[in-house]
């Protein structure tokens, strides 16, 4: 064995997924996003800025399947570095409960038997953005839906994503009518969120006049 364990063990996908472990999304299964305020939470994204991102014109949207995860995800590095999210950046984002107009058929990479297939934890981990999109497209052109995983900014047994794939940009599918307020989100998860300054907190050093 030559191969350092300290490199990335995950490949490319190989020419045949017909037999992949499925998993089937059923259009009543509830989901969550965490999004932008002023932004629709049923967006597909196709500009290879995220993991599983696919070339338009499709496109693949991310939901988790509870609160944290929706909430790590958005957060990110933000949080793991410094323990905490700004006010700024929770006062910002809104927590919409989804489902789905129909279901569909993802590929489970959680799956016991998906390992014979080449695919690692690592799909859903590693920095390098290109192997998971290989990953996703491969799915794609297979004819599944999406992607079940287990997301990287969380902890925990289970799955906890899905990545959708659909036409790129916006969807007009039915939303959250009163999407949760990020700071409400993160306290009743326990995400600290580092609060504004009262007015009176607040001293103004004026410099001194030479």
């Amino acid at each position: 064995m030559t191969d350092s364990r300290q490199a990335i063990a995950i490949g490319g996908p190989p020419p045949e997924l017909s037999g992949f472990p499925r998993w089937r999304l059923r259009p009543h299964a509830s989901l969550r996003r965490a999004h932008g305020a002023s932004l629709s939470p049923w967006w597909f994204s196709s500009d290879l800025s995220g993991r599983f991102d696919l070339v338009h014109p499709h496109g693949t949207c991310y939901l988790a399947t509870d609160v944290m995860a929706a909430l790590r995800e958005r957060f990110g590095h933000e949080l793991v570095d410094q323990g905490v999210v700004t006010f700024e950046a929770a006062a910002s984002t809104r927590v919409s409960a989804l489902e789905l107009p129909a279901g569909r058929w993802l590929a489970n990479v959680c799956h016991d038997d998906a390992g014979g297939y080449g695919i690692t934890r690592e799909v859903a981990t590693c920095a390098d953005y290109d192997i998971p999109q290989a990953w996703a497209a491969a799915f794609n052109a297979a004819g599944l839906a999406g992607i079940r995983y287990q997301t990287r900014f969380t902890t925990g047994p289970r799955p906890n994503a899905v990545a959708l794939f659909d036409a790129a940009g916006q969807h007009d599918w039915p939303t959250d009518p009163s999407p949760e307020n990020g700071v409400q989100a993160c306290a009743e998860v326990g995400i600290t969120v580092a609060r504004q300054p009262l007015r009176r907190e607040v001293r103004v050093q004026v410099p001194p006049t030479r």
